[in-house]
C-alpha cells in the first residue's frame, strides 16, 4: 500500500511540476511580446536610447557581480594558501632534520619521532592540502608501509614529485625543473642515481 501511494504521490508531483513549468513560460511569453508591443509602439529614437541605457545597466551589474565573484575566489584562495605554508614549511624541515640528523647532531631520528610526525602532517594534510599534493604524499608513504626495504631511487623520485606538488599547490609554476633539480639541494650524490 506504500508502494502505491508513493507512486501516486510521485505521479502527481511530476504533473504539478509539469503545470508550474508551462506557466512559468507562458508567462514569460506574455513578458517579452509585452515589451516587444512596449518598444514598437515608441519612436526609434526613443527605443534606441532605452535599450542603450539598459545595455549600460547590465553591463554595470555584470562587471561588478563578476569583479566580486572573483575577488571571494581570490580571497578564499590566499586564505587556503596562508593554512598550507605553515604545513608545507613544517614538512620541509622535518625532511632536512629526517636527512641531516645524524650529521647535525650526531644521531638519527627515532623511529618513533618519524611516525609521530608523519601521522601529523597526514591529519593536517587531509584538511588543507591540495588534491594533487594528498596524492602524492600517499604514493610516497605507501612505499615505506608497504615494502619493507623499498629502492631508494624510487623513493627519492617520489619524494621530488611531492616538492614539487607542494611548490605548485604554494603558487609556483615549476616549469624549469628536469628530473633530479630539486633533490639536487640536499642530496649531493644525486646525479648518480640518475
Amino acid at each position: 500500500m506504500d508502494n502505491k501511494s508513493s507512486e501516486s504521490k510521485s505521479k502527481w508531483q511530476i504533473i504539478f511540476s509539469l503545470l508550474f513549468i508551462s506557466v512559468l513560460f507562458y508567462l514569460l511569453w506574455l513578458l517579452v511580446t509585452w515589451f516587444i508591443s512596449v518598444f514598437n509602439s515608441l519612436q526609434k529614437e526613443v527605443a534606441a536610447a532605452l535599450i542603450a541605457a539598459s545595455a549600460t545597466i547590465v553591463v554595470s551589474v555584470l562587471s561588478v557581480v563578476i569583479a566580486k565573484y572573483y575577488e571571494k575566489k581570490r580571497a578564499i584562495e590566499l586564505e587556503l594558501r596562508n593554512k598550507k605554508i605553515p604545513i608545507y614549511e613544517e614538512f620541509v624541515e622535518f625532511l632536512f632534520k629526517l636527512l641531516m640528523n645524524k650529521k647535525l647532531e650526531g644521531k638519527p631520528m627515532t623511529e618513533q619521532e618519524v611516525l609521530k610526525f608523519m601521522s601529523g602532517f597526514t591529519q593536517k594534510l587531509l584538511v588543507w592540502g591540495s588534491d594533487d599534493v594528498v596524492l602524492q604524499w600517499s604514493k610516497y608513504r605507501n612505499m615505506f608501509v608497504l615494502e619493507d626495504n623499498p629502492d631508494t631511487r624510487k623513493t627519492m623520485w617520489q619524494m621530488e614529485q611531492l616538492l614539487i606538488a607542494i611548490r605548485k599547490d604554494t603558487g609556483h609554476k615549476n616549469k624549469a625543473y628536469k628530473k633530479g633539480d630539486i633533490l639536487k639541494l640536499f642530496i649531493n650524490d644525486v646525479d648518480k642515481y640518475l
